[in-house]
């Protein structure tokens, strides 16, 4: 049984450069025609979930349009909850029907960056904190220990209402990335690689639920009162150092966990 995954096909251009009046009566806008092909293609898994979308510059010329076409069918696309952009980082597949929930999809680090570089992340506050026995506890690390301390909301892409409140905590060693922050746009674990040449390696997930914390509830349409879903992850060096924490509070309706596992030979 052939099990290979179907690929687009080049489609005739969707106009010439010379509109004919037979060409003028085709039904419906050009980009309303690229939401219906790409559409197809999305439900039908030639781009799956996870994956980026082509580049405007490669849709334009498949499809003989200009880019601004391109960008009006990708927004409609994005409207129906099935791709998300992100300035520098593409068009990701979403999962259909995924426009009201955040879907949790990581398989490897690679996908983790594909997923967080997806969400804006607003920092609302930066300081530098000592850990308690409390903190120790719940990040790891020592009592007394210094940590870059990040708090803010993520955002999906064209989206106003937040989808997580998010804590990062960077080492101390590293706490000079706080100074890029605001110029970054991609995770801050890959920002710590970057500037300082190190290499996260490894990264453990715990997802668990907790109250929602009281300050960010109303942002997120829950009441303080509510659990969440906490997802909290750890991420390491070669050397076994913890170089970052992040903690982020999704609201429990809207969160849901996909996970692959894989039969090894």
């Amino acid at each position: 049984m052939n099990s290979r995954m179907p690929t687009p096909t080049k489609v005739p251009p969707l106009h010439a450069p010379s509109e004919s009046p037979s060409e003028s009566r085709r039904p419906g806008p050009l980009y309303a025609q690229i939401v219906d092909s790409l559409k197809q293609e999305i439900l039908s898994g030639i781009h799956a979930v996870g994956t980026q979308l082509p580049s405007e510059d490669v849709l334009a010329e498949r499809f003989s349009v200009s880019r601004h076409t391109i960008r009006e069918a990708l927004r409609r696309l994005r409207d129906d909850g099935l791709v998300a952009s992100r300035k520098g980082a593409g068009t990701t597949v979403m999962r259909p029907g995924s426009s009201q929930s955040y879907v949790h999809e990581v398989a490897s680090i690679n996908d983790l960056i594909s997923f967080v570089s997806a969400l804006r992340f607003a920092v609302d506050s930066i300081e530098m904190v000592v850990s308690s026995t409390a903190l120790a506890k719940r990040i790891g690390g020592e009592k007394g220990q210094k940590w870059l301390k990040l708090e803010g909301f993520r955002y999906a892409t064209g989206d106003d209402k937040p989808v997580c409140w998010m804590e990062v905590f960077v080492h101390e060693d590293y706490a000079g990335v706080g100074r890029l922050i605001d110029q970054n746009k991609g995770p801050v674990f890959e920002l710590i690689e970057t500037v300082y040449g190190e290499r996260i390696v490894e990264v453990e997930q715990v997802i668990r639920t907790s109250p929602m914390p009281k300050g960010v509830a109303a942002p997120l349409g829950v009441q303080p009162s509510e659990l969440s879903v906490e997802v909290a992850r750890t991420f390491r060096l070669g050397s076994g150092k913890t170089a970052e924490v992040s903690v982020a509070h999704y609201p429990g309706a809207s969160f849901m966990f996909s996970m692959k596992l894989r039969r090894t030979k």
